[in-house]
C-alpha cells in the first residue's frame, strides 16, 4: 500500500496493537508530549483553548485505549512470571458473589487446602490491610468471595472456623488465604459485610468521582489508574494541570449530587462487541478486558465502565464521599484521594477532633487555629535562630578561657569537646570557632544527637590546616561510633549509629593531637 492511503478518507486500518480498527474520516493532527503520550495528557500550551479541548479532546480515546491495552497486556505477562498458586490443577471456581453483591452467607465444597510457602508469602505482596499473615490457601468449588482485581481488594471473613485473610484469583480459580487448615468437603463461609459494604462504597465512589471529573473538567480526563481498600480509595486522572481545593470541593458536590439523586448502578453482562457498538472505547479506562463476555457499570448518564468489581445497587447506598486532597503522580497525572460511606464520616470526625483538641492546646477558637499556628512557627523560626546563635556563643566562652576542652599548642588552639546540637548547630559553632585567620584554630566537635554525629575542620589557610588533615582525623575516630564520613582537609564530617560512642572517639582525637 502507498504510504499516503493509509490518510485516504474511508481507509480502514488498525490501530496501535491491533486492539481495535479505525475508519478515517476526515484529517486530524495527533499531538504528544514528552512522555509520548497523547495530547490530553499534555500540558502544552492549550489552557486557554477549553473550546479546543471539548472539540478534539475525543478524538484522542482510542488512542488512549489502545495504550492501555498495551500496558495491560505488559502486565498481565509479567503478573504470568510470578503465579504464586498452581490453578492448572484446579476447575474454574463458581463467582457466585456478581448474583446478589449482598448476600454473605453461602455452601461450598472445599476441593484443596495446601499450606503456603515462605516463597508464595513473599510472591503475595499482602496489602497493609492484612492484618495476618496467611498459612494456608483454600480452593472452593464456588465462592462469595471476591478475589482482589480491577484496584479493588480482595474479601475477607471465615471458612468454617479458619478466618479468611485475603482473596486472590489466578486464571479462573480463586483462591482463599486463610490462618489455619480447613478440612476438605462440605463448609460454611461467611464474607466480612463490614469489609464488604465499605470496599463497594469506595468503589463505586471511584466510578462518580470519575464520572464528576469528566463532566466539570471535560472529555480529555481519562483514568490512569484506581485503588479501592477498606479505609480509602484513589483515582488517578489525566489532566493537563494541577488541581485546586476549589476545584476539588466542586467535583466533590457534583458526585455527592449524584449520590443525592439516588441513581441506580446498572450492572450489564454484554458481549464486547456489544459493549464497543453501544459505548465506545471510552468504557475501557482500565484497559480492555480479554474475554468476549464482560460486564459494564452504567450509573445513569453520568458513568459507564467496563468492571468486574463489586458495587452497590443504587448511588445513594453510599451515604457520602470526601475527596481528601490531590497529589501530583507525573506530569499531567493528579491522584485524587476519596473516602466514601463511613469512613467519610470517621474522616469528618477524625478531623474535627484533631481540630478541637489543636485550639485546646493553643488556646484559641478553631476558627482562629491557622492564624495562632502561623504565628506560633513564626516565632519557633525565630527562637531556633537565637537557640543557634547562643549554642555558639556558648561555644566561643567555653574556649576563648582555655580550659580542658581548649589546648594552645604549637600555635594552634585545639578545640576537642561534646556538645548537645543538631549537625546544623554544630557546624554553626564551627564557624565560629574557625574564622578568625589569626587565631588557627582545629576543631573536633561530637554529639549524641542523631545516633552520634562528629565534626572536624580548621582554619583554612593557616598552620592548623597545614598541619592537620580533617577528613584522615575524622575516619580514624568515627570507629567508636560505628560510622563513617567524609569532606576535605578543612572540613569533615560524619554519623554513626552508636552515639554511647562519642566520649572515646573524642579520647581517641585528644590522642592523635597529642593533646
Amino acid at each position: 500500500m502507498n504510504e499516503f492511503e493509509f490518510f485516504k478518507t474511508g481507509a480502514i486500518q488498525s490501530s496501535y496493537g491491533g486492539q481495535f480498527s479505525y475508519k478515517v474520516i476526515g484529517p486530524c493532527c495527533r499531538l504528544y508530549d514528552r512522555e509520548e503520550l497523547p495530547w490530553p495528557c499534555s500540558r502544552l500550551a492549550w489552557r486557554s483553548k477549553e473550546p479546543s479541548w471539548r472539540r478534539i479532546g475525543a478524538r484522542f480515546v482510542a488512542d488512549m485505549a489502545s495504550r492501555n491495552a498495551e500496558r495491560t497486556k505488559a502486565a498481565a505477562k509479567e503478573k504470568s512470571r510470578a503465579d504464586v498458586f498452581p490453578s492448572h490443577e484446579f476447575p474454574q471456581t463458581s463467582r457466585d458473589y456478581y448474583d446478589d453483591t449482598s448476600k454473605t452467607s453461602f455452601e461450598a465444597t472445599a476441593l484443596a487446602c495446601n499450606p503456603l510457602s515462605d516463597s508464595q508469602i513473599n510472591l503475595l505482596e499482602l496489602s497493609t490491610e492484612v492484618k495476618v499473615t496467611p498459612t494456608h490457601y483454600v480452593v472452593l468449588d464456588r465462592t462469595l468471595f471476591y478475589p482482589e482485581g480491577g484496584g479493588q481488594l480482595g474479601d475477607q471473613g471465615q471458612i468454617g472456623k479458619s478466618r479468611v485473610v485475603d482473596t486472590r484469583i489466578e486464571g479462573d480459580v480463586i483462591f482463599h488465604l486463610t490462618d489455619s487448615e480447613v478440612s476438605l468437603g462440605k463448609v460454611s463461609g461467611e464474607v466480612s459485610w463490614e469489609r464488604r459494604s465499605q470496599l463497594m462504597d469506595h468503589h463505586t465512589a471511584v466510578h462518580i468521582v470519575g464520572g464528576s471529573s469528566r463532566a466539570l473538567l471535560g472529555p480529555h480526563i481519562w483514568q490512569a489508574g484506581s485503588s479501592k481498600g477498606f479505609r480509602y480509595a484513589r483515582i488517578d486522572l489525566t489532566h493537563h494541570s494541577r488541581l485546586s481545593r476549589e476545584e476539588l470541593d466542586r467535583i466533590e458536590d457534583h458526585a455527592n449530587s449524584i449520590i443525592e439523586a439516588n441513581i441506580p448502578v446498572e450492572k450489564l453482562v454484554m458481549h464486547r462487541a456489544e459493549a464497543d457498538e453501544e459505548f465506545g472505547f471510552e468504557i475501557y479506562q482500565g484497559g480492555p478486558p480479554k474475554q468476549p463476555e464482560i460486564r459494564v457499570i452504567r450509573i445513569g448518564n453520568h458513568d459507564t465502565q467496563a468492571c468486574g468489581g463489586t458495587h452497590h445497587d443504587s448511588t445513594g447506598q453510599i451515604g457520602e464521599l470526601r475527596i481528601i486532597r490531590s497529589s501530583q503522580v507525573q506530569d499531567g497525572v493528579e491522584r485524587l484521594q476519596i473516602v466514601a460511606g463511613d469512613t467519610a464520616r470517621e474522616h469528618a470526625r477524625e478531623q474535627e477532633r484533631l481540630l478541637n483538641e489543636s485550639s485546646e492546646v493553643l488556646g484559641v477558637s478553631p476558627e482562629d487555629l491557622p492564624n495562632a499556628v502561623l504565628r506560633f512557627f513564626e516565632q519557633w523560626k525565630s527562637q531556633q535562630k537565637r537557640i543557634e546563635s547562643l549554642e555558639a556563643e556558648i561555644v566561643r566562652l567555653r574556649t576563648d578561657g582555655g580550659g580542658q576542652d581548649t589546648v594552645e599548642k604549637d600555635g594552634v588552639r585545639y578545640v576537642v569537646m561534646e556538645v548537645e546540637a543538631e549537625m546544623k548547630a554544630l557546624t554553626s559553632m564551627l564557624r565560629e570557632l574557625t574564622r578568625d585567620p589569626s587565631n588557627p584554630t582545629l576543631a573536633v566537635l561530637g554529639t549524641r544527637e542523631g545516633g552520634g554525629r562528629i565534626i572536624v575542620a580548621s582554619t583554612e589557610d593557616s598552620l592548623a590546616e597545614e598541619r592537620h588533615n580533617a577528613v584522615k582525623i575524622l575516619n580514624s575516630i568515627s570507629v567508636h561510633i560505628s560510622g563513617g564520613g567524609g569532606g576535605s582537609r578543612t572540613m569533615a564530617q560524619g554519623g554513626g549509629s552508636n552515639p554511647d560512642g562519642i566520649p572515646q572517639a573524642l579520647d581517641s582525637a585528644r590522642e592523635i593531637l597529642g593533646l
